[in-house]
């Protein structure tokens, strides 16, 4: 029975409520589950609450809408409640490095794109990543923008904080049905900081590394509030 808890959206009660009937094995991977008439009707909110809630949910990878045929559940009930133990520190910590990389990384890249040298900028084109190459790799691209700026102390500081968020990268918190898109996404932002970077434009390197840091926390943020 969907129970009303104040002060909380409904389509966030629901989507909790969901999850928490998959965990429980209430609703088994490739179930399908309960049509929107059928959801509208136990739950008492409306279409628009129960389509928002699934969307949500879909986004996330958690299910499936296939037109004219329902909501597949796509996972097992229990990646839904694993690691919930010690969570609140963890996601505290991404937010944390994410913070800081938002402040920090966008004026280290302005500074790159108007001091560095012609060889640290073919170095960092050297790290594009390509779809073919590993997380890591993807890593190396921002600590080849760090190393061109030749100070230690900066070196060192945004090295700690790229390792803070790299032991996850982005793509192991996307769920399979959009990884495909983060990670064009992703490139395509990768190829606009460096060609900022290479025609030595300070300003447009900055707001594209500010653009790419801020979707990177939206992605970390929505793994966070879907599967935990």
């Amino acid at each position: 029975m969907f129970k009303v808890v104040a002060g909380r959206k409904l389509y966030e009660q629901l989507v909790e409520q969901i999850k928490s009937m998959i965990a429980q094995g209430v609703y088994q991977k490739g179930s399908l589950l309960p049509s929107e008439k059928e959801l509208m009707e136990s739950t008492g909110v409306s279409r628009i609450t129960v389509r928002e809630a699934l969307r949500i949910l879909s986004q996330a990878g958690v299910i499936e809408t296939r037109r004219g045929k329902g909501s597949y559940v796509l996972v097992d009930g229990s990646e839904l409640g694993k690691g919930v133990e010690g969570f609140s520190e963890y996601r505290k910590r991404f937010r944390e490095a994410g913070r800081a990389r938002l402040i920090i990384e966008p004026e280290a890249v302005r500074l790159v794109a108007l001091t560095a040298s012609e060889e640290a900028i073919a170095e960092i084109g050297r790290c594009l990543r390509h779809p073919q190459d590993t997380s890591e790799e993807t890593g190396e691209f921002h600590k080849a923008i760090i190393r061109a700026l030749k100070n230690p102390f900066l070196t060192e500081f945004l090295d700690r904080l790229l390792e803070a968020q790299m032991d996850a990268p982005v793509g192991a918190l996307v769920p399979p049905n959009r990884q495909k898109g983060v990670q064009q996404k992703l490139e395509r932002q990768h190829e606009n900081i460096y060609r900022a970077i290479k025609s030595h434009n300070g300003e447009c390197a900055c707001c594209y590394m500010r653009e790419h840091t801020l979707y990177l926390q939206r992605q970390y943020e929505e793994y966070f509030r879907c599967f935990y």
